[in-house]
């Protein structure tokens, strides 16, 4: 599980899913599906998006990239679809995560 960890970590703005990672390492996608659950208490799904999240959240706060240009730079050609799966991870869209914590560093 170490190197579909280092996967994930390595590849996460590119898409590929489980059966990618699991040729990989020469097992099938259900075997795979079931011994990352057993070792992370999560899907694949959950644990990639989680990844890509948190990585999302970071850019945001230390970047002025756009928000395109972060949700590309994470995995999601699409700003819609990148929207929309921050904001059920996070509750709030990328233009509000960001502004909401910019103001509580500006300056009086």
């Amino acid at each position: 599980m170490a190197a579909a960890k280092e996967y994930i970590r390595t590849h996460y703005s590119n898409d590929f899913g489980i059966e990618d990672i699991a040729s990989s390492l020469r097992i099938s996608s259900s075997y795979f599906s079931l011994l990352f659950k057993q070792h992370f208490s999560e899907t694949f799904v959950e644990y990639v998006t989680k990844h890509r999240m948190e990585l999302a959240k970071s850019m945001l706060l230390l970047s002025d990239k756009s928000i395109t240009d972060i949700g590309k730079s994470v995995g999601y050609s699409e700003r819609r679809y990148f929207t929309k799966v921050f904001q059920k991870f996070t509750g709030e869209i990328p233009s509000e995560f960001r502004e909401k914590r910019k103001e509580g560093h500006s300056p009086c």
